[in-house]
């Protein structure tokens, strides 16, 4: 686990949080008052911008309107295409894990959500990131139990 993660607030602007991304090679928890998770920033949920057809020249703003509603993309995606701020592009239906549960938990989540890394809450705060990396550290702890008996 990484402690102190690198967090961001809701109300960071997008270009920041890329740039946090980047530097540190992580996903961004976001946190509001005292640490509290209220969701998580990926780099997927920044590509979406590079997928917004709304980006390309304009030809028509009514039938682009008329377009994009009928045909374009459906939910959060749209939303994220535009999103300014680490509200407006968070993942909020975030999984994470507690500082005592075992790192097979971690690894099935990981495994079942094709996450890369999780937060670590206790009470509620965001302590820590627990990464793929950080999985393969612990590697003999993830083994089958029925292996290490024999």
């Amino acid at each position: 686990m990484t402690p102190d993660p690198v967090t961001v607030q809701p109300e960071t602007p997008v270009d920041d949080i890329a740039r946090l991304l980047l530097a540190h090679r992580i996903n961004g928890p976001v946190i509001e008052g005292a640490g509290r998770l209220i969701g998580v920033v990926t780099a997927e949920d920044l590509i979406h911008r590079g997928a917004d057809e709304r980006l390309e020249p304009r030809e028509s703003v009514w039938k682009e309107n008329f377009w994009v509603s009928f045909l374009g993309p459906k939910g959060t995606q749209r939303d994220k295409a535009g999103g300014r701020t680490a509200a407006e592009v968070m993942t909020t239906e975030v999984h994470s894990v507690a500082a005592a549960m075992h790192p097979s938990v971690a690894a099935r989540l990981m495994v079942d959500h094709h996450l890369t890394s999780l937060p670590v809450v206790e009470d509620g705060k965001v302590i820590g990131v627990i990464s793929r990396i950080d999985l393969l550290s612990l590697l003999k702890e993830l083994e089958n139990p029925l292996k290490r008996e024999n």
